[in-house]
């Protein structure tokens, strides 16, 4: 679950609730496909699937796009790169679900056991980050090479 940080303090005029899941891709092994996943192969690509809704008032007026990124801290070896965010718009509707992948490709990690933390920030539209944000300690990852 989203650990949300939102200045905004009456759900009622604006509030912000989701998760994010790690799936894998098949791997060259055959591997299946079954969400959520902690353990991939490095042939195999992995997606982290947002998905986050939005209510109250100040949904109509907000604007701007949502800022997402994964980040993987190796064991013992610290942050693995600084991850490219990946930018959804925002959608002036109240209720609205938003629902998006961020693609690691296959190769991208090497083996080790790492940390996965997940971010979501609300960009102004001038890109500056507003203070409504939320982040997921998605757990741990092992990668192995078959």
């Amino acid at each position: 679950m989203l650990t949300v940080e939102n200045v905004i303090k009456d759900p009622k005029l604006y509030a912000i609730s989701g998760n994010v899941h790690l799936h894998e891709g098949v791997s060259q092994g055959g591997l299946p496909n079954v969400p959520p996943v902690n353990i991939i192969q490095t042939d195999q690509n992995l997606y982290a699937h947002f998905v986050w809704r939005q209510k109250g008032f100040l949904s109509k007026m907000l604007s701007g796009r949502w800022q997402i990124r994964v980040f993987f801290e190796l064991m013992g070896a610290g942050e693995v790169a600084n991850p490219t965010p990946r930018y959804v718009n925002f959608v002036q509707v109240e209720g609205h679900t938003y629902s998006t992948y961020v693609n690691i490709p296959a190769g991208s990690l090497r083996e080790g056991i790492y940390k996965v933390f997940a971010t979501l920030q609300l960009e102004g539209l001038k890109g500056n980050p507003t203070p409504i944000a939320a982040y997921e300690e998605i757990g741990v990852l092992q990668v192995y090479n078959d």
